[in-house]
């Protein structure tokens, strides 16, 4: 990969970056199509970022349409296109037990890796807009999740497996806009900002390993964020960097930021 295009990288990003390196010139030389486990949204950017930087084509899929999380794959232009089976991702339908409050997505997510399954093995948990979620997986681990998992949180469930026929009314995250002016584009500058905080108050989180950027913990306070990055907060959810749209007349940057409720 050309050095111009690796400097846009953070310095955490590296290993990944090189590793897709691996990956693309592997499809180049022998046209092999093989998949990711499932990747954030910045991590499928540095994906296709190294793609076009090597020759070769990449290609994302997440179990369906809007999917945030996906698994990639590197393949050459005149060789096998990737096929939604080669990604190996099954879905499970999964339900709270009649009578029980439903359980929230950090509920899922919990009791997931509570089971030992490891992160980049699970993509989206997606509301069904009829009650219950879908849990989008890598295939290998479908059979021990149906035979193991009992509950999310305090709440029993049941998981079935479905196909993709059968996957319908997903209900989409919901997107609260607005937009405000920093002095910098700063971690706790945008911490404070997404979440109602003093930028003092922003500071324990982030040193204390409670803020993610782009899914991995960052304890940098004055790590720079970028369009795209997404941010969150232990216990309040997640905040997305829409755009920045330039400067005030003080020398104030406006930024567009999205909370997910």
């Amino acid at each position: 990969m050309r050095d111009e295009a690796r400097v846009h990288f953070r310095p955490s990003e590296q290993i990944l970056a090189k590793r897709f390196e691996e990956w693309a010139a592997r499809a180049r030389t022998t046209g092999q199509v093989a998949a990711t486990d499932f990747l954030t949204p910045r991590e499928a950017a540095i994906g296709m970022a190294v793609a076009a930087s090597e020759g070769v084509l990449w290609r994302t899929y997440g179990g369906y349409g809007d999917a945030e999380r996906v698994c990639g794959c590197f393949h050459e232009a005149h060789g096998r296109s990737p096929q939604d089976s080669d990604f190996a991702i099954a879905c499970l339908r999964v339900e709270p037990a009649a009578g029980n409050p439903p359980p929230g997505h950090g509920d899922y997510l919990g009791s997931l890796l509570g089971q030992g399954v490891k992160r980049d093995r699970i993509g989206d948990i997606a509301f069904a807009a009829s009650g219950g979620v879908y849990v989008f997986c890598k295939t290998a681990i479908a059979p021990v999740l149906l035979g193991s998992w009992e509950r999310a949180g305090r709440t029993p469930i049941r998981a079935d497996l479905v196909s993709n026929d059968e996957i319908a009314g997903i209900a989409p995250p919901v997107l609260i806009e607005r937009v405000v002016t920093m002095q910098s584009l700063r971690l706790d500058a945008f911490v404070a900002h997404a979440y109602g905080l003093s930028r003092t108050k922003a500071l324990a989180p982030i040193r204390s390993g409670d803020v993610q950027l782009n899914f991995a913990v960052c304890t940098d306070p004055a790590e720079e964020i970028e369009v795209g990055d997404i941010v969150s907060l232990r216990g309040k959810g997640r905040a997305r960097v829409l755009l920045v749209q330039g400067q005030s007349r003080s020398g104030r940057t406006f930024v567009r930021i999205g909370r997910y409720t």
